[in-house]
């Protein structure tokens, strides 16, 4: 198939066994099909986003960010995307952390372009859902 006629998941999260694990969660996935590309930095995922065009016809890229994560937070991160408009227009951003401290639920007033906030452990059937809202 086509790579243009993929939906562009991208994860950013420096827990290779999440990685891998949402990655099998999303081979489970049949409403259409998926480009799924892990990172383990955010610096690897700019790097990865400055050079390649993640645009679909199946609709919204979408982009899974971990918050707490070496050489550059999920925050600060967020930061680097609101200066990018076009990019943030055509994707949908999920902030994904285990965190559930005051302060991280409070940051996301700051991103208006952030989907939502999901706490960490979760399940394929959340993430369908998502997949499916967001189609």
């Amino acid at each position: 198939m086509n790579q243009e006629n993929k939906r562009k998941i991208i994860l950013i999260d420096d827990n290779a066994i999440l990685r891998t694990i949402f990655g099998y969660m999303l081979q489970g996935f049949s409403d259409y099909p998926i480009e799924f590309h892990p990172f383990k930095n955010a610096l690897d995922a700019l790097d990865f986003l400055d050079t390649h065009d993640i645009s679909t016809s199946l609709g919204q890229p979408i982009l899974f960010v971990d918050i707490n994560m070496p050489f550059m937070t999920g925050w600060e991160l967020m930061d680097v995307l609101e200066d990018k408009p076009d990019f943030i227009n055509q994707t949908k951003i999920f902030i994904i952390s285990s965190s559930t401290s005051k302060s991280d639920q409070e940051q996301l007033a700051n991103y208006p372009f952030i989907s939502d906030f999901i706490l960490k452990p979760f399940g394929k059937e959340l993430l369908y859902e998502i997949l499916r809202q967001s189609n």
